[in-house]
């Protein structure tokens, strides 16, 4: 995470036995995504993962809380990313108005959504843990697996104007955009970061 969102580490990793590591330096990082965007799925797949698990232990341990709902920034500029999509998909812009469910926890995802305009909360156990406005991405974690459900629920803040993006377009877009590929392996660390801290 240290090498995608440039922040200080925020766990300690131990070899428990004899151990070979490969070590990539920013460059070296930035040039994986860019030549192998395999690579790019495979960190965003073990980050999902370990979201999945730190909400299960946040879960057993009834530590899910609303009051420090992680803002998160823009991971992408919208009008650029709409640009790219457009070459990649026919789903139109979607709108939901305001207080409506947009996704839910367990459904089988079949897009992920930017937001375009207004405000989409996410919530787990009932509180909202997150806040996206537009730039703000979701859903991208039903995608990764296509057998994947969701993970958590998403409900418009305000009325809602949200890009959708299926897995092939997804797909295609981590093949063609590394910036794509690491804003939101950014924004998926963000989340992680967050709800790591609860975990203490």
């Amino acid at each position: 995470m240290t090498a995608i969102t440039q922040l200080p580490r925020s766990a300690t990793a131990v070899a428990n036995r004899a151990s070979t590591v490969i070590a990539l330096d920013d460059k070296q990082f930035r040039a994986g995504l860019a030549k192998q965007p395999a690579f790019a799925l495979m960190l965003m797949s073990i980050m999902i993962g370990r979201l999945r698990e730190t909400i299960g232990r946040l879960r057993v341990a009834n530590a899910l809380q609303g009051s420090d709902a992680l803002e998160q920034s823009a991971a992408f500029e919208p009008k650029r990313l709409a640009e790219l999509i457009a070459k990649l998909s026919d789903d139109p812009p979607v709108y939901f108005d305001r207080r409506k469910p947009i996704v839910q926890e367990g459904q089988v995802g079949t897009r992920m959504y930017v937001v375009l305009e207004g405000t989409v909360a996410v919530f787990l156990g009932g509180k909202v843990v997150e806040r996206l406005g537009p730039g703000g991405v979701f859903g991208e974690a039903a995608l990764i697996h296509s057998s994947s459900t969701r993970i958590a629920d998403a409900v418009a803040e305000s009325d809602c104007s949200l890009l959708p993006i299926d897995r092939k377009a997804f797909l295609s877009l981590v093949k063609v955009s590394p910036d794509f590929a690491q804003a939101l392996l950014s924004s998926l660390a963000a989340r992680l970061r967050n709800l790591t801290a609860k975990v203490r």
